[in-house]
């Protein structure tokens, strides 16, 4: 027995050796494949070129020293709750948090009311804020602790705290603002030069929470103020929502000649959110004058890749810098009709900049919502992991924080931290690519006419996007009505009397195009006793009939009106009934 056992032990002993082999050797594959991953990764991003500020440009971005200058010493923290809303129905988006700087709150207060019931509309809780002063870290502070609360995310208006992060990248010392500081609520950040600017960041460095800017302080041309941009901004936003602002449901992706073998994979990636996608990469072609005629074509979205600086577009062609600039003031002009932009451009949301480009692009008058791109250089790259989330429906900053998550899979290495750190967004975060709804014809029933006069009418639609061009499909319209396709109005003289019914077919201006069609009813009403059609009742129509019933005459243009008896037919008792109305006091005629 005692053999036995060892035997049992023994067996036991291999097979607990046999399987730590296998676990061991199970762990290496998987340390082996990980390590794979991150160095296919590394020399993906090694391959890319760089997008860089040109060099003939001339100008150097404001360091950390100028900016600190310039802005002065903050004054002490001050931060106030100004309102909390709860939506109507329990809903699971979350809470959101709004913080105004509190010198521009009172300009745009009106506005913000609005884009609050807008949020609460989508099933937001939404806490506001008023604040002043302050360092970064006292701000994150107060973040953190509405984060521990539930809040998801929150939009920064105003000249709030900025933190600023420097490495040295493609041989540069590089300082620019980072706000993955603020998106980043249980990492690291750490300052070990003690310069005022963060220069490591470890521990969980993945980001919680979404965060968009809204910063139109350093807007200058056109002399406007920051409190008109952010309020015309919110007007944008809020006719967005309400299905009033939709672009064409397509994108553009505009790849300059550095980025053209790429041109496949990403405009792939944004085809992911879009059916139709437009892919301009095509060396001579892209060029300045070729992007701002094209900013005009009505794309909801634009992926630009371009080399820039904060304050325009630089193009080459080949490796040549001699296809032209694009200046923001020209972008301001042409006012772009575009809502979301992604910038694969150097610097051009460094929201420290006068006129900084990202910027305007959201700021333009008519259009513009938000704006993906880096306060350095660098930019997005692996777009699948952006647009992909954007196309399921999820908000503009839920699908950014979703990539800046899934770049830091294998932490951040310094390539991530040259290429990502300087990515943040400016406008709402929480907006979404929404599809325009059906179109439908409101109107059943057009508005009664009288025979033989001047009438007009106007078709309603709704959904799509407008405006619509009409076009009837089945049956016809009354005889001497016509209709205006362009504008949806049917006018002219009605020419005969009835009820009638036709299919009206209206087609949006999107591309693709929408359409809806409807059968709508319309009554054109006569004058009983209104023989002849003159819009009275007199002599003329006794004779009218007398002529018609004796003498060969025309037919009656109504033959109900001649009928004023209601007999169903018209003969000589129709004569009298007039005779006796007109002459004689008798009872007004009555027809079918």
């Amino acid at each position: 027995m005692n053999s036995g056992g060892k035997n049992e032990n023994g067996k036991l002993l291999i097979a607990t050796i046999l399987l730590a082999v296998v676990f061991i050797g199970q762990i290496s594959l998987a340390q082996v494949s990980i390590i794979d991953e991150r160095q296919a990764r590394l020399d993906y991003m090694r391959s890319i070129p760089v997008t860089s500020w040109p060099k003939h440009i001339g100008s150097e971005p404001i360091d950390f020293d100028e900016w600190r200058a310039k802005r002065g010493e903050p004054g002490s923290f001050m931060i106030d709750m100004v309102k909390k809303s709860v939506p109507a129905n329990k809903s699971d988006a979350g809470i959101f948090c709004i913080y105004v700087n509190s010198d521009l709150f009172p300009q745009i207060e009106s506005s913000v009311d609005t884009y609050i019931d807008d949020l609460i509309a989508d099933g937001y809780t939404v806490n506001l804020y008023q604040t002043s002063g302050g360092t970064e870290v006292e701000f994150k502070q107060s973040l953190q602790a509405q984060y521990s609360a539930g809040m998801i995310g929150c939009i920064l208006i105003g000249d709030l705290p900025i933190a600023w992060y420097e490495e040295y990248c493609w041989d540069v010392d590089e300082t620019f603002p980072s706000d993955l500081y603020y998106m980043d609520m249980d990492g690291i950040w750490e300052d070990l030069d003690s310069n005022g600017i963060y220069d490591s960041h470890s521990g969980d460095q993945e980001p919680e929470i979404i965060v968009g800017r809204l910063t139109a302080s350093p807007m200058t041309i056109g002399g406007v103020t920051e409190a008109d941009l952010v309020n015309n901004y919110f007007a944008k936003n809020h006719n967005y929502r309400t299905n009033r602002l939709f672009l064409n449901n397509r994108a553009m992706a505009y790849i300059d000649d550095d980025w053209q073998m790429y041109s496949s994979e990403w405009g792939g990636a944004v085809g992911m959110a879009y059916d139709s996608v437009t892919t301009v990469a095509y060396g001579a072609e892209t060029i300045a004058a070729d992007y701002e005629a094209r900013l005009d074509d009505n794309y909801e979205s634009i992926l630009l890749c371009a080399h820039s600086w904060p304050n325009g577009h630089s193009f080459k062609v080949g490796t040549e810098w001699i296809g032209g600039d694009t200046y923001v003031d020209e972008v301001v002009t042409i006012n772009p009709k575009a809502h979301f932009y992604n910038l694969f451009a150097c610097s051009n949301t460094r929201y420290v900049e006068i006129d900084y480009m990202g910027g305007w692009y959201i700021f333009c008058d008519s259009y513009g919502l938000a704006s993906i791109g880096s306060t350095k250089t660098g930019s997005m790259l692996y777009f699948e992991d952006f647009y992909g989330p954007f196309s399921q429906g999820v908000s503009i900053g839920q699908a950014f924080l979703e990539w800046f998550i899934a770049m830091a899979e294998f932490g951040y290495s310094h390539d991530d931290i040259c290429w990502f750190y300087g990515m943040t967004l400016c406008g709402d975060p929480t907006l979404r690519h929404i599809e325009p709804q059906p179109v439908s014809i409101i109107t059943d029933m057009l508005s009664d006419g009288d025979f033989n006069l001047p009438y007009s009418d106007t078709l309603d639609s709704d959904g799509g996007i407008p405006p619509f061009q009409y076009t009837v499909t089945d049956g016809s319209l009354p005889e001497g009505l016509t209709l205006n396709g362009s504008e949806g109005i049917i006018s002219g003289v009605c020419a005969e009397a009835g009820t009638f019914s036709f299919t009206v077919q209206a087609q949006d201006s999107g591309i693709p195009y929408l359409t809806g069609a409807k059968e709508i009813g319309i009554n054109i009403n006569f004058m009983c006793g209104d023989v002849d059609g003159s819009v009275g009742i007199n002599i003329l129509d006794i004779t009218y009939i007398i002529s018609y019933l004796y003498k060969g005459g025309p037919v009656p243009p109504v033959m109900d009106a001649a009928d004023v008896n209601a007999s169903g037919g018209i003969n000589v008792l129709d004569i009298t009934v007039l005779i006796g109305y007109l002459y004689k006091s008798g009872p007004p005629p009555i027809c079918p």
